[in-house]
């Protein structure tokens, strides 16, 4: 089943403020929208033992805390909302019936590579997990699955799987951890800085804590990144705004229609709409946040 929810995006009316936008989802009554919001004030985290077979040592793990920490960091100037780091788990599954909360993973494999045509997998799009594969499209970073209450809006789990897979043309992306050289298109190597752990982490923890894109280039929560782009680890003034917004201290999350009653001088406006993929029963579906695109996708040798 497919939905789609419209999506408004929050403008302050001052030239210099920078927009932010919740994620919307249609309700079980298919009349309303959603704003997709945690209610419980601690997200714990956990990752994939495997890491990245590309990024030497361990340095990718301390590379998605690092982001974590940017997100935390924020919540301690304006929020009791609480990232914690849980254990590492091996094989972990992307969504909530996998009974793996919240996990980060890297695909190293594409399903189409190891997937075999007639593995049942491929009608109900749990060949991700039961193949330990990327099944999604070849010109996405990352991206993030939210399982929410079609009821509420609660989010109950949301994970993050990083697109290492090989893709069509051959071509992969590289990930990296280090800050400089920028490294140049068809010449990416762990040595320079080629599509960034803690740039890409940060941007898909804003979708895990509710938060859609927007079309403002210099935001955390923009659509695309280019090769070497690390301005993402910094999180922008209206992402911050609206995560201390949702998230007040010693307060229930504010749902958008009060929001939007607190920010009556903020303007909204029609960015379109969000297309998801809905799945499961009793009143919990998956939510598949495409979280970060490449700016562009030239053909590049393929890294070792």
């Amino acid at each position: 089943m497919r939905c789609a929810g419209l999506a408004l995006g929050l403008l302050a009316s001052t030239a210099l403020a920078q927009p932010y936008l919740r994620t919307r989802a249609l309700s079980n009554t298919g009349n309303s929208e959603l704003c997709v919001t945690w209610s419980v004030r601690q997200l714990t985290y956990r990752q994939d033992t495997a890491g990245s077979s590309r990024t030497p040592v361990e340095a990718e793990f301390t590379a998605i805390d690092n982001a974590f920490a940017a997100w935390q960091a924020l919540a301690r100037g304006c929020s009791d909302f609480e990232f914690v780091r849980g254990p590492r788990i091996a094989d972990a599954g992307v969504g909530k019936g996998t009974g793996d909360d919240n996990v980060i993973i890297f695909r190293e494999e594409n399903c189409r590579d190891v997937v075999p045509l007639a593995d049942p997998c491929q009608t109900d799009s749990s060949c991700g997990n039961k193949h330990r594969c990327w099944e999604h499209g070849d010109a996405t970073i990352a991206l993030t699955t939210s399982t929410y209450s079609t009821r509420t809006g609660v989010v109950f789990d949301s994970d993050i799987e990083f697109n290492a897979g090989k893709s069509a043309d051959g071509t992969r992306f590289l990930f990296t951890t280090i800050s400089s050289p920028p490294c140049s298109e068809g010449m990416e190597t762990p040595f320079c800085t080629a599509y960034d752990i803690q740039n890409t982490a940060t941007h898909e923890i804003g979708h895990m804590v509710g938060f859609d894109h927007v079309s403002e280039p210099s935001s955390t929560m923009a659509p695309t990144a280019p090769l070497a782009d690390l301005q993402k680890r910094v999180i922008d003034p209206g992402t911050a705004s609206g995560f201390c917004g949702t998230y007040p201290r010693g307060k229930p999350p504010v749902p958008c229609d009060e929001l939007a009653q607190l920010k009556s001088r903020i303007t909204a406006r029609n960015t379109g709409t969000l297309g998801c993929t809905c799945e499961g029963a009793r009143g919990a579906v998956a939510l598949q946040l495409v979280g970060l695109w490449a700016l562009r996708r030239r053909r590049r040798s393929q890294a070792r």
